[in-house]
């Protein structure tokens, strides 16, 4: 999704300025000196902050690489400020705004579907049946509110329930696995290893184990996804299970169904 975004950009910048690499050239400067000018600031912030051994050197040094760029910038900003420098001055306030728009819209999701404060829940024992039916699996992103409902959904159709987390080197398992053990005891969980990052690949392998010992059964894959309150919020969720539901539906014996929480 990201480099979707950076091939549109691109092609924007290709379109507006008409292929002409000069006149582009202004831009570049103007991103350049300042991506220099805020990392040999934010430099100065660091050392005052560490104060290290030799950190007044550092900061001194740091401190002339910044008013230089600082001085390069105000330069490049005054002669070339009608042969395109303007698109840098207008984009980056609007693109700093737009991050922390997004960043405030991430805390407040994650607020809502923190499982900070839930009790653990009490379940029964699912009694053991000879023969399986209806076997569901769940797949398990991060453990919240919108996980309990999928579960809680897998319970009410299923004879059968497993839970599936993909790890793509990002999951802290023992964590995730207390945390499970308190809270959703009465369902095993899964951890899949993904060494090339596909959630993809490493759920269709095991979806496949899964059916080759359940022949002749329906399996429900159930996939947890929240919606949001405005639907442009919703193009920054929900990707992994979109592209999970085109991939999955091929085969005839398996239903994908997504279970909705509500922020």
């Amino acid at each position: 999704m990201l480099l979707l975004y950076l091939i549109t950009a691109g092609n924007a910048v290709i379109i507006i300025f008409r292929g002409n690499t000069s006149a582009v050239l202004p831009l570049y400067a103007v991103g350049v000196f300042t991506s220099f000018t805020l990392s040999q600031s934010g430099m100065v912030i660091h050392w005052f902050k560490e104060r290290g051994k030799g950190w007044q050197v550092s900061a001194v040094m740091n401190g002339i690489g910044a008013v230089a760029t600082t001085g390069v910038l105000g330069v490049i900003l005054a002669t070339k400020f009608l042969l395109g420098a303007w698109v840098v001055v207008v984009t980056i306030p609007i693109v700093v705004t737009l991050f922390l728009a997004i960043h405030r819209h991430y805390r407040y999701v994650a607020a809502r579907l923190s499982i900070q404060g839930i009790e653990p829940r009490s379940y029964l024992r699912r009694p053991r049946v000879k023969t399986v039916t209806h076997p569901a699996v769940v797949l398990v992103g991060q453990l919240h509110r919108g996980t309990f409902e999928a579960l809680d959904y897998a319970r009410l159709i299923a004879d059968e329930v497993v839970a599936v987390h993909v790890d793509i080197g990002l999951t802290d398992r023992e964590k995730l696995q207390l945390a499970w053990k308190d809270l959703q005891s009465d369902i095993p969980l899964e951890i899949l290893d993904s060494p090339y990052r596909s959630v993809s690949s490493a759920l269709t392998h095991f979806l496949t184990l899964f059916e080759e010992q359940r022949p002749g059964v329906y399996l429900t894959l159930i996939i947890p996804a929240f919606v949001t309150r405005n639907w442009w919020e919703g193009l920054l969720h929900n990707q992994t299970a979109f592209f999970l539901k085109a991939t999955l539906r091929a085969k005839k014996s398996r239903v994908v169904t997504t279970v909705r929480y509500y922020l």
